[in-house]
């Protein structure tokens, strides 16, 4: 079967958590999903499928040969389902979706400035990552990166030349900074930082604490990790050329929620499309 490489951009509107489901019995109880060699954060493919899954469950319709041909079958509803008679003749439904949906790889982290509201860190290895798995796929002419030079030492982030020094966090920049002309789907205020410098941010994602109260009285408080909102991340869908149109309609420029706690407001996202 032909597919189709699309490649999409999630910018966190809010503070998101896709919990990691692990066990935790360090201070902070419920962390975020981290990619197991690197240790920045990620949303994996399986959580990604589930999130769009429930968007599309409104933009089209449960029940709907699209969202069935997508995404398969739900299987909650097939239990449901199975025995009805009125169903037995039906048309089989796949069981699995044809579209494949890969991890989500984070590309921008917001850091905190003496300047700006925030700057827009990322990394070389960010940013060839995403574009070694563009090639494996078979999209050789994908770019998210605007920058043409990533030399930069340790504790010594670069940004665009600017008035007056420049503090990221803890880190006193460069302006040195060198980018493309065009488009930039990273955003403005953006700072290439070290790889050892970028993960060492990565480990100290804001914490919240959260509690449970029962007539005033606190009965459980916990800490839980979340990626703070302006991060930013780029995911691709192998799709056929049945529904991929409908599909970009659906999704593109629309919000997505992802990851748990949607009732406090976590995890909305907008998605847009890069390639």
């Amino acid at each position: 079967m032909k597919y189709d490489i699309s490649a999409y951009l999630i910018t966190c509107l809010t503070n998101m958590h896709v919990g990691s489901g692990e066990a935790n019995y360090g201070v902070v109880d419920n962390l975020v999903q981290r990619d197991p060699i690197s240790e920045v954060p990620i949303i994996h493919s399986s959580s990604l499928k589930g999130a769009l899954r429930e968007h599309f469950k409104d933009e089209w319709e449960e029940g709907d040969s699209k969202l069935n041909y997508v995404f398969g079958a739900d299987p909650m509803r097939q239990k449901e389902e199975k025995g009805n008679e009125s169903d037995k003749d039906k048309k089989k439904e796949p069981q699995v979706g044809y579209y494949k949906f890969f991890d989500a790889n984070l590309v921008v982290l917001p850091v905190r400035s003496n300047v700006e509201p925030f700057y827009r860190a990322t990394a070389e290895f960010l940013l060839k990552e995403v574009e070694e798995k563009a090639k494996a796929l078979g999209k050789t002419d994908h770019s998210v990166s605007p920058i043409t030079d990533y030399s930069v030492e340790e504790e010594k982030p670069k940004v665009v030349a600017t008035n007056g020094q420049v503090i990221l966090e803890d880190y006193t920049a460069v302006s040195d900074l060198q980018l493309k002309n065009g488009d930039n789907y990273l955003g403005d205020n953006l700072a290439l930082f070290h790889k050892n410098t970028f993960k060492e941010l990565s480990k100290h994602l804001p914490v919240i604490a959260r509690n449970q109260l029962e007539n005033g009285e606190s009965k459980n408080l916990w800490y839980e990790e979340v990626v703070p909102r302006e991060s930013k991340f780029v995911f691709f869908v192998a799709k056929t050329e049945k529904y991929k149109n409908e599909f970009d309609e659906a999704v593109v420029n629309k919000t997505v929620q992802i990851g748990g706690n949607a009732s406090i407001g976590y995890g909305f996202c907008k998605i847009e499309k890069i390639g």
